[in-house]
């Protein structure tokens, strides 16, 4: 990782666009937020936008904004992400995800620097720094025509790859130091390190093939929220320390029945939603609620299908189904 903050130094300053690739989870809006805090433009906005999260309508008026009845529910006037982020970033991310249409927006922006509101006549001119980023292989979607090749050319000027975590394990122990300090202030603890095994056990954990991304900041904020002393210890990682779970096990288990179901389908069903992941087994499910899965699946408004559950009717929410080896199932 150190080459590519070299090479973010070298050409930071200058008007280059940086296209910035790498699996889910590798860190690519840190690096973005990174190129922001370095370059002139630090103290304009930095304004990031996930372009697969939108339709193609409502994707173009997040970036370009909308006047009042340009769709049905535009009901007054409103400021996109490129208004927003005049003087400053706009990142980019799953940039390939966008529209033919969208695309020929942008492309007309990094053209003339000028664009309209959807709906609107007013041409706008904004100064603003692309930041474009991507988990696909963006040449394989430019030679299916899912991307404008000459939007490619515009936006790559520095390529960067980001390699996952599993294959850089030395970046885990400065990115959990990072973590502690920026937790440890927001809780207003004195926590300033972590000890040896349990960042020993971060590191076994995300040397797995099966995962790619950073540690994750619920992990460490949680840990700092759990800490008692000025450093992380093991048993401040619930996800990683059986043995909290086993302890939480026996408590659960001296609670009345009614508290039980109480607590078990607020926590359970706040937790998946949460963290988008759900685990089937008859057990984790029928355990704390009593009755079939079919039951307590009903009990936590999740379907019961073994592949995937959907929270509260909300059919865009599909919750993975994983299969974890925790205590907890057995």
């Amino acid at each position: 990782m150190q080459s590519i903050y070299n090479i973010i130094q070298q050409v930071v300053k200058s008007n280059i666009p940086f296209f910035i690739t790498g699996e889910t989870g590798v860190g690519k809006e840190g690096i973005a937020r990174y190129i922001h805090e370095s370059s002139p433009r630090k103290n304009k906005p930095f304004i990031a936008i996930n372009c697969g999260r939108f339709s193609a309508e409502l994707l173009q008026s997040e970036l370009f904004g909308h006047e009042a009845g340009a769709f049905t529910s535009a009901i007054r006037q409103r400021q996109g992400a490129f208004e927003a982020a005049d003087g400053g970033i706009l990142f980019l991310d799953e940039v390939p995800e966008m529209s033919l249409d969208a695309q020929k927006m942008l492309l007309r922006v990094l053209d003339t620097a000028t664009f309209t509101r959807l709906g609107g006549n007013e041409v706008l001119t904004v100064d603003v720094h692309i930041i474009a980023a991507t988990n696909r292989d963006i040449a394989n979607a430019v030679a299916k025509r899912e991307f404008r090749e000459d939007l490619y050319y515009r936006l790559k000027g520095m390529m960067l790859h980001l390699p996952p975590l599993r294959e850089r394990t030395e970046d885990i122990a400065p990115l959990v130091t990072a973590f502690i300090s920026e937790f440890s202030t927001e809780y207003g603890k004195n926590v300033t390190e972590i000890t040896a095994d349990a960042l020993k056990r971060l590191e076994q954990r995300h040397a797995h093939p099966a995962r790619s991304g950073q540690p994750g900041t619920r992990t460490i904020q949680t840990a700092v929220a759990l800490a008692t002393t000025d450093e992380l210890e093991l048993r401040d990682f619930p996800d990683i320390y059986p043995e909290f779970i086993q302890t939480l096990i026996s408590i659960w288990q001296t609670l009345p029945s009614e508290m039980q179901h109480a607590i078990g389908r607020t926590f359970l069903s706040k937790a998946a939603r949460d963290t988008h992941e759900c685990v089937h087994n008859t057990r984790f499910f029928s355990s704390p609620l009593g009755g079939t899965r079919h039951m307590s699946a009903r009990n936590l408004h999740v379907s019961s299908h073994p592949k995937r559950a959907i929270f509260d009717g909300d059919t865009s929410s599909y919750i993975e189904i994983c299969n974890l080896n925790h205590p907890i199932l057995h």
